[in-house]
């Protein structure tokens, strides 16, 4: 509306300077010859006759005529534009008014419905019907008082919608008696500015015609004086024709530009007033029923916390009954595998170490290439801490690992798999920001300037001592970070080692947190998500031998003399190896108290045990026969286990489509003379069919 106002302002202010009534004659039509007045411009080429100069007349358009026909041709766009949107909102609002009739009064139909369609539903509103005929000590079936404030007050809202519709329905019709109607007839009134153009563009052909004709009979060698002075007769009396007609269209302009003025801001004016009736009687209709609406929105919140407070206890039974289902399913597989004396760890632990170091296969014996190894040590070492048994384990380790300790000062040197299980446990979220804390710096800044540390200048050693000595600054005060596990593994070796060799001025205490954990976070940070990008060669070089000099630390080895820098580098483990002591002194006096496990239970279950269930189905010949050479009862035990993992496993038909399609996807990358690996036997089978020894299982294996 501002832009169609702005408009008429415009077109106002145009037509209100565009002269008087007086000097139109000479704005328009140009005799003199002499200059440019009102915007015309004159003829230049003067004829002379005997008779004098030939006329000099031409017609121009005024101004004022292409501004105000320009003006309304504008207005007409915009009052078009106008009537289409008032359309549209018309339409849908005509829409929307009989949508609101037809949902008010499917209330009550929505709850006949309900109360009779439903066998359920009707058996409880007919027992309602009875308890309330038996309060009111009748045979008749009465509608209860609950009852009857539910339909009355469907009553009241079918009403009050209804009448609000009623608002909209009178609201969408002065849309289109205020707005679209009188717009059209505004449109109209414009519209007949094409009979006013028509009578004055004849004016003026008639009056060009007569200057013409007045003009070529001046030019001619022979004048005839009787038909100049008939012309000019008639040229007076067509000059006053078209200041007639010119005046006359001129005036139409000038009242239909102002009657858009005036007609339209009545038409807004009635437009508001119409608005103002439909706000206020759907206020009044609000303010009749407030207080109901009030007090019916107090029971409803009063209901909504009633309800879900019973869906949320109803919606925590089903997770605690799912969560049970999981738990029977998933925990006796986590149970053989968590608790001591991680029998199933250490079978699995040798079957890994034979997957990466096969034994040579016997002579004249087909090669059989084997399928690509299961990866399952991130997901074990997941399972035990969501469990909270890495402690246990690694304190199993370290006792098995004892007499080694004691004599060489080394922690699990032949055990690669115990190795990599402890470098899965640094990659965890409870020990990665430790790490990250301890070594950031120090490998932020050889990475970005190795060359600064190069190990064949004395220079490099300088500076790798420097951030060697800068780790252990920061170390020796960061034991109430230090994770739980690796604090009770510690204290097992500390107390181990005394026992064993009780006069050791400085035993080996740090041979597991330095050699195991330190050693190959520092060598390969990219790996245990220190640094985000893998290093250059020439730093990798650099962090090996920093996690050598870690590992000499935890040891209590040595450089040896063709090392440059040995000398310096010795002396500055000697000069620190009191700190160890003191380290797991406080170690001792802290708190030792497991953290709480950042992997939830249900994504153990969801992304951890599966890949040990195939990694299980796999190599379940092997496992199978070591537990038969055990206990039979123990065998038993696992085959349950797994059994209860496969129990919602997909039907054969699937595993089939399954099988068909995972060989399908190795075999398009496989040579051709790899063999398809053998079947894993089935759990379930029958202890009489297994009949197998546990070396036979080895060979299997082997095979």
């Amino acid at each position: 509306m501002s832009k169609f106002t702005n408009l008429l302002r415009k077109s106002s202010s145009m037509n209100m300077t565009g002269g008087t009534a007086g000097d139109r004659s000479s704005v328009y039509i140009d005799t003199s010859g002499n200059g440019n007045i009102g915007g015309s411009s004159p003829d230049t080429s003067i004829i002379n006759t005997p008779f004098g100069e030939a006329i000099n007349e031409r017609v121009i358009e005024p101004t004022e005529i292409k501004l105000s026909e320009k003006n309304l041709n504008d207005i007409k766009v915009l009052l078009n534009d106008i009537i289409k949107s008032c359309k549209n909102y018309y339409d849908r609002g005509e829409q929307f008014a009989k949508a609101q009739v037809k949902w008010s009064q499917s209330f009550s139909k929505d709850y006949e419905k309900s109360t009779t369609h439903s066998s359920s539903a009707q058996q409880v509103y007919q027992q309602q019907q009875q308890a309330a005929a038996a309060a009111n000590g009748s045979g008749e079936t009465t509608t209860s008082d609950s009852n009857l404030g539910f339909i009355r007050a469907l009553e009241q809202f079918t009403s009050s919608i209804t009448k609000t519709s009623g608002f909209e329905s009178e609201w969408i019709n002065s849309v289109m008696e205020g707005l679209i109607k009188p717009i059209q007839i505004l449109i109209g009134a414009i519209d007949e500015k094409k009979q006013y153009r028509k009578k004055f563009d004849k004016a003026v052909q008639e009056y060009e015609n007569i200057i013409s004709k007045i003009k070529h009979q001046q030019t001619q060698k022979k004048i005839d004086i009787l038909k100049i002075y008939n012309y000019e007769k008639e040229k007076s009396k067509l000059k006053q024709n078209y200041e007639n007609v010119k005046n006359e269209y001129i005036y139409y302009l000038t009242d239909t530009e102002n009657r858009m003025h005036t007609e339209f801001l009545d038409l807004l004016v009635l437009h508001y007033e119409s608005m103002q009736l439909l706000n206020g009687n759907a206020y009044a209709e609000y303010a009749g029923i407030k207080t109901y609406i009030d007090s019916l929105r107090t029971w409803c919140l009063n209901e909504q916390d009633y309800f879900q407070k019973e869906s949320i206890e109803r919606d925590s039974r089903r997770l605690l009954e799912l969560q049970k289902e999981e738990d029977l399913k998933h925990q006796p597989i986590i149970d053989l595998l968590v608790s001591p004396p991680f029998y199933l760890w250490k079978l699995l632990s040798e079957i890994r170490k034979n997957e990466l170091f096969p034994p040579p296969p016997p002579p004249n014996t087909p090669i059989v290439v084997p399928p690509p190894p299961i990866h399952f040590i991130p997901n074990l070492v997941r399972i035990f801490e969501a469990r909270g048994q890495l402690s246990e384990l690694l304190i199993m380790m370290v006792q098995s690992d004892l007499p080694n300790i004691s004599m060489t000062g080394t922690f699990l040197p032949y055990d690669v798999v115990s190795c990599e299980f402890i470098e899965e446990i640094a990659n965890l979220p409870s020990s990665t920001p430790y790490l990250k804390y301890l070594f950031d710096q120090s490998i932020t800044n050889i990475i970005n300037y190795h060359d600064n540390y190069r190990i064949n200048t004395q220079q490099g050693i300088t500076n790798l001592i420097a951030e060697f000595e800068y780790v252990l600054n920061i170390f020796q005060g960061s034991c109430e970070y230090l994770p739980p596990p690796f604090k009770k593994a510690s204290i097992e070796i500390q107390n181990g080692l005394n026992k064993l060799s009780p006069g050791s001025k400085s035993p080996p205490i740090g041979c597991l947190l330095f050699s195991r954990v330190f050693a190959p976070v520092v060598a390969r940070p990219h790996q245990h998500q220190l640094f985000h990008v893998i290093p250059s060669d020439q730093a990798l070089e650099v962090l090996a031998f920093l996690s050598t000099m870690f590992v000499n630390f935890g040891t209590n080895q040595s450089f040896m003399g063709s090392v440059l820098g040995s000398q310096q580098l010795n002396e500055s483990m000697d000069a620190w190896k009191p700190v160890i002591t003191t380290f797991f002194d406080q170690v001792k006096q802290s708190d030792l108290t497991e953290w709480d496990s950042s992997i939830t239970l249900n994504d153990v279950y969801q992304q951890d045990i599966p890949v040990i269930q195939s990694f299980i189905k796999r190599h379940y010949l092997h496992i199978s026969g070591s537990y038969l050479s055990r206990d039979r009862e123990q065998l038993s035990v696992f085959t349950h286990a797994l059994g209860s993992l496969e129990a919602d496993d997909p039907p054969p038909s699937e595993k089939q489509s399954n099988n068909n399609n995972n060989s399908k996807h190795s075999s398009s990358s496989s040579t051709p003379n790899q063999h398809p690996s053998s079947p894993a036997l089935s759990p379930h089978a029958s202890l009489q069919n297994l009949n197998i020894s546990a070396n036979s299982g080895d060979e299997n294996i082997e095979q």
